[in-house]
């Protein structure tokens, strides 16, 4: 059996799961939570999902038993960076980024 699943961040800050037997909606406290309890619900069995985050649309398929890791918890709010990027001087937004094809103007 495949599972086609929707996970819907609402204006509410709730994420809502649709798509489950038995249950038309359920509603749930952040986007990882849902992620872990479609994927027990579902048995880990194969699965589409379709997410849903303020104009963002994305469609991951999922076999069986979910091998795709789909949410990381962060253990704080800082991004690791290697060494010799972090001493890089950058500008404030996007056009400062140094990325692996060179540096920014």
């Amino acid at each position: 059996m495949s599972y086609r699943l929707q996970i819907v961040h609402e204006a509410t800050g709730e994420w809502s799961l649709h798509g489950l037997p038995g249950s038309p909606v359920v509603q749930l406290g952040s986007l990882s939570a849902s992620f872990d309890f479609a994927r027990r619900e579902c048995g880990a069995a194969p699965a589409t999902i379709e997410l849903m985050v303020d104009g963002f649309y994305a469609v991951i398929h999922q076999e069986c038993g979910w091998p795709r890791r789909l949410v990381a918890v962060a253990h704080d709010n800082t991004l690791a960076e290697p060494a010799e990027l972090a001493a890089e001087p950058r500008a404030s937004g996007l056009r400062g980024w140094v990325g692996e094809w060179g540096k920014a103007s």
